[in-house]
């Protein structure tokens, strides 16, 4: 079983991204609950953007991708 770095216990989503982003999916890649508030969803993103991020060496699809996260979550 993989865990995501950083001590979260959940798994490795295995699949690929939706065609439109979903909630569900948005608390994947951020590794919140969908009903997460704001300062999670915050907390969260700052997190997995520093350590993703396209002037650190990440790639600018999977910073798209989070940000999207971040976006959806806020709604």
């Amino acid at each position: 079983m993989d865990s995501i770095p950083g001590g979260l216990t959940s798994k490795y989503y295995k699949g690929g991204f939706d065609a439109k982003m979903s909630k569900r999916e948005a608390s994947l890649i951020l590794g919140v609950s969908p009903s997460a508030n704001k300062n999670k969803v915050k907390d969260a993103h700052k997190r997995i953007m520093l350590l993703n991020h396209p002037d650190r060496g990440g790639s600018p699809y999977l910073a798209t991708k989070i940000n999207e996260a971040k976006d959806m979550l806020d709604k």
